[in-house]
């Protein structure tokens, strides 16, 4: 089924891939900085205090993890149903899920307080804690992503392609449900405290990762001179 896409590189010699490449760049030393900002001002500046625990770097992780769900999801529907033009973004969607949900995990780092508090959180696992089931799924997500990109690029491994994509599926569903149940055991907060938190998150998942899956493709498309077909 596979074999029938045919691949090339983009480009090395067109503007649009340097360009591509120094907006990335740009992007990733904002970033960079703003966490040294962070750390040296404190969380104050992200909207934290004693009365509002989480700030906009949880705000952004979210948003990032949900859409690293949502773009898996989607490409493993291409796979699954066999349907143009979600197939051939088979590699890029996996790659661009895999690289959402490492940027979310990185901020999530960031509101830990301290980078050193994670090993905290991977040496004490508490099964019922959804936070730490996350990090089970977490490294999960990647497995499967590694998994389904080496069925759409070994073609000793084309037959598997449906399985692979049928596992990485459910797994980021699994993934984004249990995103929602932390909010929806929030009864704390008057707009969270809903079992209604864990559909409206996997929603959100299929949004935020659709619209980050077209902008990657968007971006390569351009890249390489070139126009994007119809339906994106």
């Amino acid at each position: 089924m596979a074999s029938t896409l045919r691949y090339q590189l983009v480009g090395r010699r067109q503007p649009g891939f340097w360009l591509l490449g120094l907006g990335a760049g740009a992007v990733l030393l904002a970033g960079l900085g703003a966490a040294y900002y962070m750390a040296a001002a404190g969380h104050a500046v992200t909207g934290m205090s004693n009365r509002i625990v989480w700030g906009l770097p949880h705000a952004f992780a979210i948003a990032l993890i949900l859409a690293a769900t949502g773009a898996l999801m989607v490409t493993a529907l291409g796979s699954l149903l066999g349907r143009a033009p979600l197939r051939p973004l088979g590699r890029l969607g996996g790659v661009t899920a895999a690289a959402l949900l490492l940027g979310g995990l990185a901020v999530l780092v960031l509101d830990l307080g301290r980078p050193d508090r994670l090993v905290v959180a991977m040496t004490h696992f508490n099964p019922a804690s959804s936070f730490a089931r996350n990090i089970v799924l977490y490294n999960g997500f990647l497995l499967i992503v590694a998994l389904y990109l080496a069925t759409r690029m070994a073609p000793a491994a084309y037959r598997y392609e449906r399985p692979a994509a049928a596992l990485a599926l459910a797994w980021p569903l699994l993934l984004a449900a249990n995103v929602g149940s932390i909010f929806a055991l929030l009864p704390a907060r008057e707009a969270y405290g809903g079992a209604i938190m864990v559909p409206l998150l996997i929603a959100a998942a299929l949004a935020y990762g659709t619209a980050a899956l077209a902008l990657a493709a968007l971006g390569v498309l351009r890249g390489q001179g070139r126009r994007a077909p119809a339906p994106l």
